[in-house]
């Protein structure tokens, strides 16, 4: 079998035969030691006797970590990888070799103004389809060449565009989904996800797959025209901000102002005294963390896993998953037609005639004569790469 990266739960993991490796991400470790240092640079002003004595001390948090992780990679034919990390408020994009992973990376692009969120590669022309976030919510998809440092964008509007892939008979067609954002008093609204088309050639923009019932996403195409996809139902259970949250802020309004007087004291009394107000006692960690295992939001949707699970083992799943059911994996042929290939499918890839897919707890893969295949054991992948 050739390699296989996945993502897991903000890693990057490479599976070659029996071994699976923690990819190093240079860009990431790297942002990650800035951060902790910039920090460990700082704590003389607030912590000590010295900071006792004036008054300044603090109880000084760790270095904030969080947003700083591999976003997607994608494989060249020369056995190098090509990265995306999101770094905070910026992305940098990195390429390495898989043959060597302590090998010194090359640097393709970094930017401060946007996040890369999806990458897709293009060997005959050598260049990168991007899928970023460019000012609040929106996500375009942009054009990068590999030996320029200029992005040239290809979408734009109200919307959120991701998972680009290039048509591999022909690299100037660019599947992608997308949905629509609509602003209101209350908050966002996120339409339904439709496969579209775009001819790059031409500028046609078309749209492939749609239905207002449910979400289309993570196009991918082989060799023979057949477009692959993953459907579930549409939900508004990612949506912000709406008349109930609103009218749930006013209701809980008093707690919060009390909440933020008992903050005000603690941090007086830590400044002063060196301890807090704050006792560690209270919920029990152990079900909070049950409960957090139990309610995920995956792709931007609340699942119950504990109860997916359960129901996936007792319809007799030979690799039971977390996901439902009614996320599936579908294939349309180049004249239309639609089959359901697997259900309960959280992300999957293309290759050599197999179907790799993750169900939240397994990566399995479907060979060509239909057999499954447990490659490893581990959750939540949400990309596929190979």
């Amino acid at each position: 079998m050739p390699p296989l990266l996945y993502l897991s739960n903000e890693n990057l993991c490479l599976l070659e035969g029996n071994k699976n490796i923690t990819v190093p991400c240079q860009s990431v470790e790297q942002y990650k030691k800035n951060l902790v240092e910039i920090q460990q640079r700082k704590e003389w002003k607030t912590k000590g006797t010295g900071a006792q004595f004036m008054g300044a001390y603090t109880q000084q948090d760790e270095a904030d970590l969080r947003y700083i992780f591999p976003t997607d990679a994608v494989i060249t034919s020369d056995q190098k990888m090509i990265y995306s990390a999101c770094l905070q408020e910026g992305t940098a994009i990195h390429i390495k070799s898989l043959t060597d992973l302590q090998e010194a990376e090359g640097l393709v692009l970094r930017k401060n103004d946007f996040v890369v969120q999806d990458i897709a590669y293009d060997e005959s022309k050598r260049r990168l389809a991007l899928s970023v976030n460019t000012q609040g919510l929106e996500r375009h998809i942009c054009i990068l060449p590999l030996d320029a440092n200029r992005t040239q964008y290809l979408t734009e509007g109200d919307c959120q565009d991701s998972n680009p892939m290039f048509d591999p008979r022909d690299s100037m067609q660019l599947y992608y989904d997308s949905c629509g954002l609509a602003y209101a008093e209350h908050g966002i609204a996120y339409g339904p996800r439709e496969i579209c088309h775009l001819d790059m050639g031409t500028g046609d923009l078309t749209t492939v797959v749609a239905d207002p019932k449910f979400d289309f996403f993570k196009p991918k195409m082989d060799h023979l025209g057949n477009l692959y996809f993953l459907k579930r139902p549409y939900s508004r259970e990612g949506q912000r901000n709406s008349p109930l949250t609103s009218l749930k802020d006013i209701i809980f309004a008093p707690f919060k102002i009390i909440r933020a007087m008992v903050g005000w004291l603690d941090f007086f009394t830590q400044r002063y005294t060196g301890e807090s107000l704050k006792t560690t006692s209270g919920n029990n960690p152990a079900k909070a963390q049950q409960k957090s295992e139990e309610e995920l939001f995956v792709e931007g949707n609340l699942i119950k896993a504990q109860q997916n699970l359960e129901r996936n083992k007792s319809a007799g799943e030979k690799y039971p998953g977390m996901i439902p059911n009614s996320w599936e994996l579908v294939k349309m042929t180049p004249s239309g037609d639609m089959s359901t290939l697997k259900k309960g499918v959280m992300s999957f890839a293309l290759k050599d005639g197999s179907i790799f897919y993750s169900n939240g707890k397994y990566l399995v893969e479907i060979t060509a004569d239909q057999n499954e295949k447990l490659l490893v054991e581990t959750k939540l992948i949400s990309k596929i790469i190979c």
